[in-house]
């Protein structure tokens, strides 16, 4: 019975490594074994397959993916890095309520690249881990959404006003309210910075929380149940900077600009 591709494709790592190596362009036998760490004995079964299936080509020395190997590889590599993104926490994903992310863009969620889970120190429950603190105030620019107030969101978004960052908020009816009736100095602070820009919505899914940056981004999500988890993720890879910014453009578009004066006046 014939093979499938898929099968071919997946159901070795040498070759799906392999695979992977060629889309950045041609090899030759040593580069090969030198990249992937392998043998000859070890890899030329499986060139030999990729060939026969017409994946990969060979010219002289240099081996390449053929027209079909390249599109089969572009199209395989956003389902390994969605895999890869869902098996490493699978528990998490699991739990949490996704519905905040539009389906476009959570069928790249694979994107998030590299992520961390950040789990809290039940001693500093209520505030930001570090590597939050040592990049926000560094960034040239900064995007939030959230529906839910955090203790530490007046104090850091006052601080990055006066620094002149440029500031762009979404927030909840319930979030600008707090911000209105507790911390109106701060508050008064951030709207009059002409560098900040706030806005509200009645936009309330899973998402909580998401902050991007020149620098991070950092997501957290409500669970099933409708509660705040406090565990975060982070990610400094590139390409969920651009997926991050995004799905905060998203929600920004759907927001009202808030009245500066009633703000002040309140």
């Amino acid at each position: 019975m014939k093979t499938s591709l898929i099968d071919i494709m997946l159901n070795s790592e040498k070759r799906k490594n392999l695979l992977l190596l060629l889309i950045e362009g041609g090899k030759d036998r040593n580069e090969i074994k030198t990249s992937l760490n392998v043998t000859s004995t070890a890899i030329i079964p499986q060139i030999k397959k990729l060939k026969e299936c017409g994946l990969v080509i060979q010219e002289e020395d240099h081996y390449y993916l053929s027209d079909m190997g390249e599109i089969m590889v572009e199209n395989m590599l956003p389902f390994l890095n969605i895999v890869e993104v869902f098996e490493e926490n699978e528990e998490y994903w699991l739990t949490h309520d996704l519905k905040g992310i539009p389906r476009p863009l959570l069928k790249r969620l694979g994107e998030l690249g590299n992520y961390l889970i950040i789990e809290p120190d039940l001693n500093y429950l209520f505030e930001f881990p570090k590597e939050f603190k040592e990049n926000i105030f560094k960034s040239s620019h900064v995007e939030t959404f959230t529906a839910y107030f955090h203790p530490e969101y007046p104090a850091i978004y006052s601080k990055l006003s006066e620094q002149g960052i440029k500031v762009s908020l979404v927030l909840t009816a319930s979030v600008l309210d707090r911000f209105q009736k507790d911390y109106a100095e701060q508050m008064k602070k951030i709207t009059g910075s002409k560098d900040t820009e706030v806005f509200i919505t009645d936009d309330i899914r899973g998402l909580a929380t998401i902050v991007t940056t020149d620098r991070f981004l950092l997501m957290c999500f409500f669970n099933k149940n409708g509660h705040y988890d406090h565990r975060i993720i982070m990610s400094f890879d590139p390409r969920a900077l651009k997926w991050s910014r995004e799905l905060f453009q998203l929600y920004r578009e759907k927001a009202t600009g808030i009245n500066i004066d009633k703000v002040h006046e309140a």
